[in-house]
């Protein structure tokens, strides 16, 4: 039955993976021809990422308090409602932006819990001795997705615009819809103790804090994931003007890079994979932010389209460094009736910035071209990064978790529930 659970839920993440690759790119090319503007591409990810990240705060026990899978299932109804509206409104003729905006900002809201709730139910479903390995299959099998599906997506919009890649976005989302509908049943949740109350409810967000509160160090590593995402998100956004602008090339090249970066991922989840447990996190995970802070710092220098494919492979390979031992710390330090609301607030803590460095990297690169956004982008997780490392608290994150796992869940575990309904 675990199995069974693990890869339907495999299954569902693909799915849905598989589809953004095809929704973002459509979505992007589409205000760019609208408008022809950075500050728009900067926009659109402000319209998504800031519903984004207050339904990741205001909404992080409800991953805790519903049915995860059936929760699941809702949120990706929503996000094939959201991607309908651009769709039909482009078939018949009368795409505006604001169109694109509230596809954007419903998807955002929608995606805000589902990756938490999935991640939640992992630890659940796979085996807490791999739990490493599980999270880099699940991640790896989204990368196996993003490999396929830009290159698809932009290979389709070169030949036949954008709106057929929203058609496959849409498809796929009824395929992960299907799967979690017929995933293997979990038991059901317990009825929710007491009335639900305002304060419980409060209550309960603030208590997805206080795993960060116990461990320090994991809110220190997440800080600099943030510092890092806003980095990376400033250069994705502003990744068609790139291709349009510096590379006088077409939607097609756009999926190649998305591609090579997806493959990359893939090398760098392989590596994680067969190596298995890492003692030396902090230095594995800083110095891999560190690193593709570099790598695009010198693709702003030498801004060539071989050069590109080189940075994007990359900072892909460098990327699960950090991931998976992120995900794979959160796995096992954080009690199972936490998992939603911890996740939540991970999530939150490491894109908090996103929305905002896609816009500034929309000014900056407006007023002084994407080359110079794409150095002062790589400048600021490299510089961080380097600064962490001497940080004495982050030293808790290496060698052996054993005790500090018995320790934090034994903690957590005098933490009323407050009604959280958990799956098993």
């Amino acid at each position: 039955m675990i199995k069974r659970s693990y890869y339907g839920l495999l299954s569902t993440i693909t799915l849905s993976a598989f589809g953004d690759a095809f929704g973002l790119l459509a979505m992007e090319w589409l205000v760019y021809e609208l408008t022809g503007s950075k500050l728009a591409m900067g926009a659109l990810a402000l319209s998504s990422g800031i519903p984004e990240l207050v339904l990741r705060l205001l909404g992080s026990p409800l991953s805790d308090r519903l049915h995860r899978v059936r929760f699941m299932a809702c949120l990706a109804a929503i996000r094939l409602l959201a991607i309908a509206l651009p769709l039909g409104m482009g078939l018949a003729g009368q795409l505006q932006l604001w169109h694109l905006f509230v596809a954007a900002g419903l998807s955002g809201s929608c995606a805000a819990l589902f990756m938490p709730t999935a991640m939640a139910v992992i630890p659940g479903v796979a085996d807490s001795r791999k739990l490493v390995r599980a999270f880099a299959i699940i991640d790896g099998s989204k990368s196996a997705a993003a490999l396929l599906g830009p290159a698809l997506a932009g290979a389709l919009t070169a030949a036949s615009g954008a709106l057929p890649a929203l058609g496959i976005n849409m498809i796929c989302y009824v395929a992960a819809i299907t799967t979690l509908l017929y995933l293997q049943k979990l038991p059901k949740p317990s009825p929710a103790p007491g009335r639900f109350s305002i304060s419980v409810y409060v209550r309960e967000i603030a208590e997805g804090f206080t795993f960060y509160k116990q461990f320090p160090a994991m809110l220190t590593i997440m800080m600099m994931a943030s510092i890092s995402n806003l980095s990376s998100i400033a250069v994705w956004t502003m990744m068609v003007p790139f291709v349009r602008e510096v590379l006088h090339r077409d939607a097609a090249t756009m999926g190649t890079l998305s591609t090579v970066f997806a493959l990359g991922t893939l090398v760098g989840l392989s590596i994680i994979s067969m190596i298995g447990e890492i003692k030396k996190r902090r230095f594995v995970m800083l110095g891999s932010l560190g690193t593709i802070g570099l790598v695009t710092t010198l693709w702003g220098l030498f801004p060539s389209f071989s050069f590109a494919l080189a940075a994007v492979f990359t900072t892909g390979t460098l990327g699960p460094f950090f991931g998976s031992l992120s995900s794979s710390l959160h796995g096992r330090l954080v009690p199972s009736n936490l998992q939603g609301r911890v996740n939540s607030i991970r999530f939150l803590i490491g894109g908090g910035l996103q929305p905002f460095g896609a816009f500034a990297g929309g000014a900056i690169a407006q007023l002084y071209g994407v080359p110079v956004l794409f150095v002062i982008a790589g400048l600021l997780p490299m510089l961080c990064a380097s600064a962490a490392l001497l940080l004495p608290g982050l030293k808790a994150l290496d060698g052996d978790l054993s005790a500090l796992e018995t320790t934090h869940k034994r903690n957590d575990a005098v933490i009323p529930p407050h009604g959280v309904i958990a799956e098993r």
